[in-house]
């Protein structure tokens, strides 16, 4: 019986290590999906500026429409209250839902970065101004996922062998 509880509980830790290293591989892909939706919706919200001539409310209720979570979520609420139009600028909207998306998705700290850098350029008069902002937000995003692919391979395979590894040594403490 005791060696049936000993077989049962390794098999646990080594199950609960495999799984913690299968979340982690998880949160790495869904950041790398991320940033290439974050990607195209910056495209899109630049060629509706661009060759729409549409305002910011209007681009962003539109991308709302086709997005998913945590995006879609985001694009509306920032419709929404621009439309109401607080006494609050479009640059505190602006920083106030990137917490919020941070705080909702998988993108790091570094991926949202150019996006602040977004909110002194968008909305304002200036279209050549807001296309150049936002081209390079992209150019930055673009490298932040490119390094994220690279990495991710190797990132991968450590997170893997640790946590087996973690788990191992759990089973050798404890039997």
């Amino acid at each position: 019986m005791v060696f049936f509880c000993k077989i049962t509980g390794s098999l646990f830790i080594l199950g609960a290590a495999g799984y913690f290293a299968y979340n982690l591989n998880q949160m790495l892909e869904k950041r790398n999906r991320e940033l290439r939706k974050l990607y195209s919706i910056l495209l899109q919200l630049k060629s509706e500026i661009q060759y729409m001539c549409s305002t910011l409310p209007e681009c962003f209720r539109k991308l709302a429409k086709y997005e998913k979570e945590p995006f879609g979520i985001w694009l509306s609420v920032m419709a929404q209250r621009m439309e109401e139009k607080e006494k609050v600028s479009f640059a505190d909207i602006w920083r106030e839902e990137l917490t919020h998306l941070y705080e909702e998705s998988a993108l790091g700290t570094e991926d949202i970065e150019p996006l602040k850098e977004l909110s002194d350029k968008l909305g304002s008069m200036d279209i050549t101004a807001q296309l150049k902002a936002i081209d390079y937000a992209l150019l930055h995003i673009e490298r932040n996922r490119s390094l994220l692919e690279e990495e991710m391979k190797q990132k991968k395979k450590v997170v893997v062998t640790l946590s087996l590894f973690c788990g191992f040594m759990t089973l050798i403490l404890l039997l």
